[in-house]
């Protein structure tokens, strides 16, 4: 019954976020942008820095008059400073106005002004060519590194580094084709690879290639290969479609369909913002289906030999207005998979930095969860922020078979971190501790991202 409310809850907080009166903002940031000027600098001969009127002033001074035929775009904005979504506006300005960037040519921040009192930002970018790169020895556009670090005990006396690391490569030969490669080890027996390339295909759709490979308990094996597609509506709002197949085996002798099989899947998102009375609301849904057939032959089966699996993924972060020296956020996250047996592919998987702080890296399998985060955010000097938090889960065990009793379980932990701006992403350190649990132990997490 309270999974059932849990849900019917979230499903409304959808609802509600999908109105389109109610469309605005991105997430909430302790500064605002209030104004974005992008200056094709090819075709002008000064330099664009130079071009950096205040706010009330006009667009063009008499001795910028040249400039005019360079600016792609000079706008005034009321938007949280965030970097994510600057990139996803230039990307869609940039398509808008028809302008795609050479394999030469790259972004550069001109100037940057900043007014800490009013937390009021204003940016001015420019295009440049890998002539003017070469001669300023500004670099180009830099691809972003992500992850996080943990440790697992092995035994009495050993511990194990474990974690992920991402790369992204946001600009491979032109504007909005990107590369993403991941590595996963979160245990002795856990590994998962990654790697897609996004393709732009036409104004606001990209299509993606996508492979990934994944180990576990040196037994099961399973590869995925497939494409997507997105449609960014604006940059506040997209949808996803992705189609895949997938194969899984297994090197032990086995008796069920699920230790070997062949699958069709197709998968459904949405991602969209909003701003509700000064609050923020970002929603993201995820619904999918897979058609599973096994691959064992039938002497060897015991039981069904195709299936279906259905998949749910709701996730909604909502951000208050400043509240004294900072603000509130709340991120909530409900995850579902449905099947007459499960593979272990299917397990929803939490814990550790990202998903659950105090407790290891993916510590708990589940068959459904609900995971909430509740924080009180504290911006400092340079965009800089220390949170104070309180996180808690409550799911059921993962068991393979339906029709085997689980068990739920709730786990609560508490704990603070501190973000800061680094050359490679920002990084993050958080300390939190496992509450009223058996689980014991503060744990200390390092996150590296975007």
């Amino acid at each position: 019954m309270y999974r059932l409310a849990t849900f019917l809850l979230w499903l409304g907080l959808l609802i509600v976020g999908q109105t389109p009166i109610l469309h605005a903002q991105s997430i909430q940031s302790p500064y605002k942008l209030t104004r974005l000027v992008l200056v094709d600098a090819t075709s002008s001969q000064s330099k664009s820095a130079d071009y950096t009127p205040s706010l009330g002033e006009p667009n063009f001074l008499p001795s910028f008059n040249h400039l005019a035929s360079a600016v792609i775009i000079d706008t005034l904005l009321n938007q949280p400073y965030n970097d994510e979504w600057i990139n996803e506006f230039l990307a869609i300005m940039l398509t808008k106005k028809g302008r795609t960037l050479a394999p030469n040519e790259w972004l550069q921040i001109d100037h940057l002004k900043e007014d800490r009192v009013d937390k009021h930002v204003q940016i001015y970018l420019s295009i440049q060519t890998g002539e003017q790169e070469i001669n300023s020895g500004t670099p180009s556009i830099k691809s972003s590194i992500e992850g996080v670090l943990g440790v697992v005990p092995l035994d009495e006396n050993r511990w194990m580094l474990v974690g992920d690391l991402a790369l992204r490569i946001p600009e491979l030969w032109k504007v909005n084709q990107a590369l993403d490669f991941r590595f996963t080890r979160t245990d002795v027996d856990y590994t998962s690879t990654s790697l897609s390339i996004q393709q732009p295909i036409r104004k606001k759709v990209h299509a993606d290639a996508f492979i990934e490979l994944e180990q576990r308990d040196s037994v099961y094996q399973q590869s995925i290969v497939g494409l997507g597609g997105r449609w960014l509506v604006e940059s506040d709002r997209k949808y996803t479609l992705n189609l895949a197949w997938e194969n899984s085996s297994s090197t032990r002798q086995v008796q069920t369909y699920l230790d070997g099989y062949q699958a069709i899947a197709v998968q459904l998102g949405t991602f969209q913002r909003y701003n509700i009375a000064n609050w923020t609301l970002a929603t993201q849904l995820d619904v999918g289906s897979t058609y599973q057939k096994s691959t064992q032959p039938r002497s060897q089966l015991l039981g069904r030999a195709a299936q279906w699996v259905h998949s749910l993924h709701l996730e909604t972060t909502l951000e208050s207005p400043k509240k004294g020296i900072g603000f509130v956020r709340v991120d909530q996250v409900y995850d579902q998979v449905w099947a007459e047996e499960l593979p272990w592919t299917y397990a929803i998987v939490f814990g550790g930095a990202k998903s659950l702080p105090g407790f290891y890296e993916r510590q708990f399998d589940a068959q459904w969860a609900y995971r909430f985060k509740s924080s009180y955010v504290i911006p400092i000097k340079d965009n800089d922020f220390w949170e104070f938090f309180t996180a808690g889960a409550y799911f059921q065990f993962f068991e393979p078979n339906m029709e085997v009793p689980s068990t739920n379980q709730t786990v609560w932990s508490a704990g603070f971190s501190y973000s800061f701006r680094t050359d490679f992403g920002r990084v993050q350190l958080a300390l939190a501790t496992p509450l009223w649990s058996i689980y014991k132990g503060s744990k200390l997490h390092l996150n590296v991202g975007r």
